[in-house]
């Protein structure tokens, strides 16, 4: 009678295994849609930068970034089906698209105050501060956008009258500052910064000079209803993947800034100096800062005419739990 030892019997097992494992089919990537929001600044640029670097299909994710021209236009995307996960538009434009009956949740915060977004003039122009604008003219980029936003909450707190310009893209806000056409602009790094450098514009301010605004969560991350009902998890491993992406980003931060400073086509050291207008702290997923300050400076703003009910609040956050 012939036998086999145990160690040819375990041999056997181990090549029949691998056999049919390799006959059977892979597991298919997660398919999953992300709007991010001007998806050349640095907060926006993360999901491109972890997918250019392989992380999500290490994940069996198969992640498709579409850019967009602001935050109104990320949260379009999400509603309208473009997308499954919007990244990055204000948290008043989320608000009052869940008011009009968007099917639309919070999922996770994004960005914490507004240090990233600045304002600037002409290197000679007569402006040399904030109470400088009263009477002049101010760029911001849409309606519903955080500029839009910034620019009301100063309004209020500052009592200044000036003009509100809606100028679109930040290349044309830029040429229509330079040219005179308005007097102050908008930007978000690395935009407008290489002007800034060669002595030709000034920065004014940024975001974070409205006290109100410097503890919030003031750009989230966003899905859809029916998207977080029936793939939560997928949702779940992108933030995860992605957070840990950012990670390695502040931990390299002179390998990022090539990195940003080829997606941007600038030099090194503006792809530096745009980094700095992003502190690590602020780009948080959790816990939502300052989610009532938020609606009631939609309400004042008159991004919504009325405050949410405590279940309309509860219907706008679904906040999705990061594994570690």
């Amino acid at each position: 009678m012939i036998t086999m030892s145990h160690r040819v019997v375990s041999a056997l097992v181990a090549v029949t295994a691998a056999i049919v494992s390799a006959s059977l089919p892979a597991a298919a990537a997660e398919k999953l849609k992300v709007a991010a929001a001007f998806g050349t600044i640095w907060t926006s640029a993360q999901p491109t930068f972890c997918k250019n670097r392989g992380e999500f299909t290490k994940s069996d994710l198969d992640v498709d970034v579409l850019t967009t021209r602001g935050g109104s236009e990320t949260v379009q995307a999400v509603i309208t089906g473009g997308a499954d996960i919007g990244y990055g538009p204000g948290a008043n434009a989320v608000i009052a698209a869940s008011l009009q009956g968007a099917k639309i949740k919070i999922v996770s915060g994004y960005f914490n105050g507004q240090s990233d977004s600045f304002f600037y003039v002409p290197v000679n122009s007569q402006i040399k501060g904030v109470e400088d604008l009263q009477g002049k003219t101010v760029a911001f980029s849409r309606p519903g956008s955080v500029s839009e936003q910034i620019l009301l909450m100063l309004k209020k707190e500052r009592n200044l009258e000036f003009k509100m310009v809606s100028g679109g893209a930040l290349d044309a806000i830029f040429t229509m500052t330079m040219t005179r056409q308005i007097d102050v602009g908008y930007s978000i790094p690395p935009s407008v910064l290489d002007v800034v450098e060669k002595g030709q514009a000034r920065v004014l301010f940024s975001g974070d000079v409205i006290p109100s605004l410097r503890n919030i969560t003031s750009r989230v991350t966003i899905a859809r209803d029916d998207f977080i009902q029936r793939r939560r998890p997928v949702a779940a491993k992108f933030l995860q993947v992605l957070k840990h992406c950012i990670d390695w980003m502040y931990a390299n931060l002179p390998a990022a800034a090539q990195m940003y400073a080829t997606l941007n086509k600038v030099s090194d050291t503006v792809a530096t100096r745009a980094i700095e207008f992003y502190p690590k702290e602020a780009m948080s997923f959790s816990p939502i800062l300052g989610f009532r300050e938020s609606l009631q400076d939609a309400l004042d703003t008159k991004f919504i005419d009325r405050m949410p009910t405590d279940e309309q609040i509860n219907n706008m956050l679904d906040i999705i739990d990061i594994p570690k």
